[in-house]
């Protein structure tokens, strides 16, 4: 599967899951670091980030661009992953590119499994409330990285009444593992560095890299509702 040309060192930035990181860069091979605690976006992003470029020896005005997954995700994590790109961005002068998670997992899976034309993938996060975020795609263009269409999706529902596909992947898929069937015989999470070539990619075909959130639906936490009159 061939991969872009990337214009320089890419950051790409996924909160959908645990906070994530990747670095994708000419000639050299991918790094990712993740960290461990998925509720933990605030306080990691930017140290993930920071140690990132450290270990590659790079400084945050050597990139060429940030690729930030746009979700669905949870409303905090991906709210916090989306600023952070964008202001990073704003700072550096420096494009923000945004991709769908969904379309990061499903083009992993084409990749790693070898998936032939034709092939249908459904592509599934946790989104609590016994629920998963999901979309649909099919394997068009095996050699291409980003060979695959969306058919349906994004969208978030019952793990029920998620459409049928010839493989499924994700962590939406493992956490409801009794309702879906064919897995992949393998765990595949959002990986950060091939979200930064996807973006890359992508841009290179100008293509739209919309940073707009797909949240899906509506956070838990709701705003307070008036006080009451307090009454002699």
């Amino acid at each position: 599967m061939s991969d872009p040309q990337l214009p320089g060192p890419v950051l790409g930035i996924s909160a959908a899951g645990p906070a994530a990181v990747g670095l994708a860069r000419p000639g050299a091979p991918d790094r990712r670091l993740i960290h461990d605690q998925p509720r933990a976006h605030v306080e990691s992003i930017a140290p993930l980030i920071s140690r990132l470029l450290r270990e590659e020896g790079l400084a945050p005005g050597d990139l060429a661009a940030i690729a930030v997954g746009r979700g669905p995700a949870p409303y905090t994590g991906l709210r916090i992953a989306l600023a952070t790109a964008q202001g990073l961005g704003l700072a550096l002068g420096r494009p923000v590119w945004g991709v769908s998670d969904l379309d990061v997992l499903a083009a992993d899976a084409a990749r790693r499994l070898r998936l032939a034309a034709g092939v249908s993938v459904l592509a599934a996060l946790d989104a609590k409330r016994r629920e998963v975020y999901w979309a649909r795609y099919r394997v068009d263009s095996p050699a291409r990285l980003d060979g695959l269409t969306r058919l349906e999706g994004p969208a978030v529902g019952a793990p029920a009444l998620v459409p049928p596909a010839s493989i499924r992947v994700g962590g939406g898929v493992e956490r409801y593992a009794d309702q879906f069937a064919p897995i992949a015989g393998e765990s595949i999470g959002v990986d950060p560095a091939l979200l930064a070539r996807l973006a890359a990619d992508r841009a290179a075909r100008r293509l739209d890299l919309s940073c707009q959130p797909l949240y899906l639906r509506r956070p838990d936490v709701a705003a307070p509702a008036a006080r009451k009159r307090a009454t002699p």
